[in-house]
Parts: C-alpha cells; structure tokens; sequence
C-alpha cells in the first residue's frame, strides 16, 4: 500500500489495545483518548471518511441497534461488511462524544450479556473489530508494543530527515545548475595558483594568508557553499596584487564567477535572491579592482627600485 504515517496508526493501535486492557474503565475517558489518537494520524482519518461516504448514518443505527417490542430488551445486528462496521463505529463514537448517546445506558440497553459484562461486551464486539479492521487495512500488528513504536518512530524520523536533505539537494540543484562543473573549475584554478606559488622566487609577506584562502576556496568547493567561495575570491583579489605570475589566473578565478552567474541569470527567472549576492559580490569586485590598479602601480615601482 502507499506511504503512510506508520507510528500514527500505531498510537492508535496503543490506545485500543489500552481501552480493551481495562477491566473496569471510564468509557467516555478511554473512547475520548482513542479518538484523540484518531485526530492524529491523516491516514486513517482519510480511511474513515471513505467509509462514511454514502453511508445513512441514522438508518444504519437504527439496523444494528433496535429493542424487541414484547420484552423491550436490546437487540444487536452487527453489519458483516467491513466498510458498514467502520461507519457504524465512528457513528457511535461521535455521538457518545457529541452527548447524543448516553454511554452508560447505551451499554445497559444493548450490551447486557450472561456472559460479559456490558463493558466488556462493547469492547469484544465495537472496539476490538474496529482496531482489528485498522490495523488489516494498515498491515500493522495488533499487539504492537510502545518500543515497537519508539522504534519506528525513530527510523520514521531517520527517513524524513533521509527525504529532506535530498530534497534540499534537488532545490539547491534546481536553483544552481550545474554547480558540480563550477566547483570542479574553481577548485582546478585554486590548485594551480597554489602550484605556482611554490615556485615564487621572492616570498612575500602575504604568501601564508595567500596559501590559506586558496586552500579555503578549495575546502568551500566541497559544501558548495557559493557565497563563501565569493568572499574568498574577494580576499584573493587583495592578496594576490605581489604576485604577477599569477595574476591572470585571479582573473580567470574571477571571470569562472561571473559567467556562473551569467549562466544563472540566462537560463532561470528565479534569479531575484542570488543577483543580489552577485551585485554584492561585483560591488565589492570593483572596490577590488580600483585597489588592485593603484597597488600594481605601487608594487610596480617597487618592483623596479628593487
């Protein structure tokens, strides 16, 4: 069968099997729990309103419920179709709840046996049928423990959490596609700047800060975390000016963003929260860019002197 909401129904399945435990119970208390167990699973819910569909409700009652006109003792006709049963019960459930049926007089009238009390008559023949028709409908056993429950509810909340970090895979997918090759070209350029600092004839003082962001930008490819790789890149941007050898690779590093976002903007039009980190990222670019125009110059002339 579909999906459904296992430790719900089996909370219900408890709360059933606590009301048939009793020897001596509240009715109206014990059938108010198993209906509050009832609100709280969807499934069956939707399993109940199906079986009322249709269904004459007072006609129904009136079938199954009737008192012999010479002794005037309660007479009870069960229907034998699932369905019929299921719509009668919670037929009989809402109006003891609603106040229709008094519950002791209902069970004094109807439910009086040589054999059982009228109690425990109600609870073989409404209760106990009517969780036995749930728990066949729902594949769940009828003996069901609460670590049984404990368990599933926590492998339930094991696969929720499985289903929404996939979920949020695929959105995040959805809103950046192709991130994958984007984190493999990013990566691929951090790696070979740090290549060619190995070989830098003049250890400038920066190098280590230099050294770290890349390794970072490297580190931040694997979480995809964009607007980290975009900070990053912008911290390159400042400490890459001493170093001409591999200046060009800043810039590729730089244009590999760009055109991601260009990408972005050309193939989606849900593009409003990520072309505001891009204008941020671009604002703060060409703040770097002016930087780096008056620092080459700067470190030009110092070049020369040297």
């Amino acid at each position: 069968m579909e999906e459904f909401d296992r430790v719900a129904v089996e909370n219900f399945v408890l709360s059933c099997n606590d009301m048939l435990s009793g020897k001596f119970l509240d009715i109206d208390r014990k059938l108010a729990s198993v209906m509050n167990a009832i609100t709280k699973s969807d499934d069956i819910l939707t399993f109940l309103a199906d079986a009322i569909t249709d269904y004459d409700e007072e006609k129904g009652f009136e079938s199954a419920f009737s008192l012999d006109p010479k002794t005037k003792n309660g007479k009870v006709l069960l229907p034998q179709n699932e369905k019929e049963r299921v719509a009668l019960t919670v037929t009989i459930f809402n109006d003891i709840q609603s106040g229709k049926i008094n519950s002791t007089r209902f069970l004094e009238t109807y439910f009086k046996d040589g054999r059982l009390a009228p109690t425990q008559n109600f609870l073989e023949k409404i209760i106990k049928p009517f969780r036995d028709i749930i728990c066949k409908n729902f594949g769940i056993k009828e003996d069901v423990t609460k670590e049984e429950i404990e368990e599933h509810k926590r492998l339930q909340a094991e696969r929720r959490q499985e289903e929404k970090a996939k979920e949020e895979i695929e959105e995040f997918e959805e809103q950046f596609p192709e991130i994958d090759s984007l984190m493999i070209e990013v990566k691929k350029t951090a790696r070979e700047i740090l290549s060619r600092l190995k070989f830098e004839k003049k250890k400038k003082d920066n190098l280590e800060d230099f050294e770290f962001i890349l390794n970072a930008i490297i580190t931040a490819c694997d979480s995809k975390n964009l607007m980290i790789i975009n900070g990053l890149i912008i911290g390159i941007n400042y400490v890459s000016h001493k170093y001409k050898n591999v200046r060009y690779l800043v810039d590729d590093l730089n244009n590999i963003i760009y055109d991601y976002y260009d990408f972005l903007a050309e193939n989606s039009s849900k593009n409003t929260e990520k072309m505001e980190n891009f204008d941020d990222f671009n604002e703060n670019f060409e703040e770097n860019e002016n930087y780096q125009d008056i620092s080459e110059d700067e470190y030009d002339d110092n070049d020369e002197e040297e």
